[in-house]
């Protein structure tokens, strides 16, 4: 070692600068931000702060030096740098390398988990579940591209891809797979969530790097929505741009599961009012609030009135329209419960048929452009009242389209998943009471449609409507309601038949093994692959009319067999259980659209 006289000259000239130098270097520290790091998150990017706050302080602390004292080699300043990189960096990312490197030496009873997915998320998922007090124990990954198979990323094995699963999970004891891929097929997801149950592997997911809000990733369980999601390939949202902007539209039933999504989904397309119209008050109340939380932005541009009204009144409801004149109405407003309806006939018939006769009368009357009526698959050869309301209505609409300046059209669909009322809510309901699950029958099948994609078709088959359609949505592929049971329980971290039972109640009155969404064979296609149309039903405009009076007397009058009996002549393809044999009606002509007469409008 040196002593003091043999030093360089110019190194004892500088030794008072140190205190200088460990000032500008670690006031270029806190300017860049290092000491506000959180070094269990130490990344990348803040290897790279340390990198430029480095270099920048040992360059100034050498001009410094060397501006008083000549004669500094550059292999000092070099030297300075390495040594301070290599003390800065270590003592910077040794707590992330202790935290990690003791997470993978934990034997306790963290759950062994395989991430599905190697990219940028995997990657994201993995440095998220090694932090001290993660469930997981992150054991390696799986990914279908080829040119990752064995290789490392946060130095976890890529073992192989899915169809190496069942070796995987079996050599490796795995618990759960945490699924971290941005785009996922329902398809695909759902298979995979089939082959996980085989292995009694529970599969979660991450979500996509676009939705994440801070370095702590949430990890979510399966939704039954994310099985059965699909994003309409041909959505065209400048057509329906063109539909909606600046118009003044009506929403019956808007506080409802499809009306408050049309509410939402209207608003992206900047109407000029939004006319909100719905029975139940604090169903209104509460959408009413929900937009004054939520819409602040559009206010300035977009006008709403709420209104609390009974559609069965028609001279109100005649008296609304011709105040509010509206460019389009959308008919939601409905019951819609199966067999509440079968127990309560007569209300369930007032307000689906009268509401939709004094609607689209009015709509008629005050030259409204477009009137949509949402429609159901129950309506094809319903065996129940409520599906034969709904048929009514699409067979009323279609005739009054024939003598009407107004465009009458109908959009037919399934199920909404999720929607008040739906299978779905009541199954999550049995399942966190830890069952049993009921289901009616292990046969029922059901179309399925998230809200979302149903008021995007719906408003789709609108504007592309010129009158008298019933535009049909593609519902996809029926599914299994005892499926849906078990995949809700096995998604909710439960085996079915074994932690929660299923049990099978038998079909209720009115009730169909499976649902149709059209009446005769043929239908007519649309430019969009997911909408296509109905036939015409033609009938004479003064029978449909009186026979629908006939139906409405009857029910005032609460006779049920003369209900049935004429609801029987207005839909001869309706076939309830309490009906006598042999009726039917010779009233009715099935026409395709090319084939509707001429003289309308």
């Amino acid at each position: 070692m040196l002593a003091p006289n043999e030093m360089p000259d110019y190194f004892q000239k500088s030794l008072y600068l140190v205190p200088i130098i460990a000032v500008i270097k670690i006031s270029i520290f806190i300017k860049l931000g290092l000491y506000r790091a959180i070094l269990r998150y130490a990344s990348f990017p803040y290897a790279r702060t340390i990198f430029k706050a480095v270099t920048l302080g040992s360059l100034i602390s050498f001009l410094v030096i060397n501006y008083p004292i000549r004669g500094w080699p550059f292999g000092v300043f070099t030297m300075d740098w390495l040594i301070t990189l290599f003390l800065v960096g270590s003592l910077r990312f040794f707590p992330r390398y202790y935290l990690e490197t003791s997470r993978r030496a934990e034997t306790g009873e963290e759950k062994k988990v395989l991430i599905y997915g190697a990219g940028d998320l995997g990657n994201a998922v993995v440095r998220n579940l090694l932090h001290p007090g993660s469930e997981y124990l992150p054991i390696g990954f799986i990914d279908d591209d080829p040119r990752k198979i064995g290789k490392k990323v946060h130095n976890l094995s890529i073992f192989g891809s899915r169809t190496d699963l069942p070796k995987i999970i079996k050599r490796n004891k795995i618990k759960e797979i945490i699924i971290a891929i941005n785009t996922i097929a329902p398809d695909w997801l759902s298979g995979l969530v089939k082959e996980c149950r085989n292995y009694h592997v529970f599969c979660r997911i991450a979500p996509k790097m676009s939705d994440m809000t801070s370095q702590d990733i949430n990890i979510k369980n399966i939704d039954i929505a994310d099985l059965l999601k699909r994003n309409p390939k041909d959505l065209d949202e400048k057509q329906i741009d063109l539909f909606l902007k600046r118009k003044k539209i009506l929403i019956t039933g808007a506080a409802g599961s499809i009306g408050t999504e049309l509410v939402h989904q209207a608003l992206r397309f900047k109407p000029k009012k939004l006319i909100l119209v719905d029975y139940s008050e604090f169903s209104l109340y509460t959408l009413q609030e929900n937009l004054n939380e939520n819409i602040q932005n559009v206010k300035s541009f977009i006008k709403f009135k709420f209104i609390l009204q009974d559609l069965r009144d028609g001279q109100a409801i005649n008296q609304l329209i011709a105040t509010e004149k509206p460019d389009i109405i959308f008919h939601a407003a409905a019951y819609k419960h199966v067999p509440l309806i079968e127990s309560n006939p007569f209300s369930g018939i007032l307000n689906n048929i009268q509401s939709t006769v004094n609607i689209a009368n009015a709509a008629d009357q005050n030259n409204v452009e477009k009137f949509v009526l949402i429609s159901t698959d129950k309506a094809v050869r319903p065996t129940n009242i409520m599906g034969a309301t709904k048929r009514i209505c699409e067979l009323y609409i279609q005739n009054l389209n024939l003598r009407s300046k107004t465009e009458f059209v109908a959009v037919r669909f399934g199920n909404v998943l999720g929607s008040s009322g739906s299978v779905v809510p009541k199954f999550l309901e049995q399942i966190r009471n830890n069952g049993p699950v009921t289901v009616t029958h292990p046969e029922v099948t059901r179309y399925f449609m998230l809200v979302q994609e149903a008021v995007q078709l719906v408003m789709q088959a609108a504007s592309i409507g010129h009158g008298g359609e019933i535009f049909i949505l593609n519902m996809g592929k029926p599914v299994n309601i005892r499926e849906v049971a078990e995949d809700l329980i096995y998604l909710a971290g439960k085996e079915p038949y074994g932690d929660i039972d299923i049990q099978f109640t038998g079909l209720r009155p009115g009730e169909k093994l499976y649902e149709e969404l059209l009446i005769g064979d043929t239908e007519k296609k649309t430019q969009y692959e997911n909408i296509t149309i109905g036939k015409m039903t033609f009938i004479d405009w003064d029978t449909l009319n009186a026979n629908i009076k006939k139906l409405i007397d009857s029910t005032n009058l609460q006779d049920k067999m003369s209900v049935l009996i004429n609801v029987k002549e207005l839909v001869p393809e309706f076939n309830h259980m309490e009906l006598p044999n042999e009726m039917g009606s010779k009233n009715i002509l099935h026409l395709p659209l090319a084939v509707i007469p001429a003289a309308r409008k």
